[in-house]
């Protein structure tokens, strides 16, 4: 079997999927899928660091607690 009856085989299995096959270039060009995937990076860093900041204040808030009830 040659890499072109898997390719053929494959396409089969997407069309059977109901899938769109893409049989052209794009209209997508590098550079722009480059500054898309960096914005897309720069979003999704900033929610990250938003999600580890709220995380560590409640850890924070939780020891707190914990310390307030060690001492009663």
């Amino acid at each position: 079997m040659y890499m072109r009856d898997w390719a053929d085989r494959l396409d089969a299995i997407l069309q059977l999927n109901g899938r769109e096959l893409l049989t052209h270039a794009g209209k997508v060009s590098h550079k722009m899928a480059l500054e898309k995937s960096g914005t897309e990076y720069e979003t999704f860093k900033e929610q990250l660091k938003s999600t580890e900041k709220e995380e560590s204040l409640k850890e924070l808030e939780e020891d707190i607690e914990n310390l307030k009830k060690l001492q009663k």
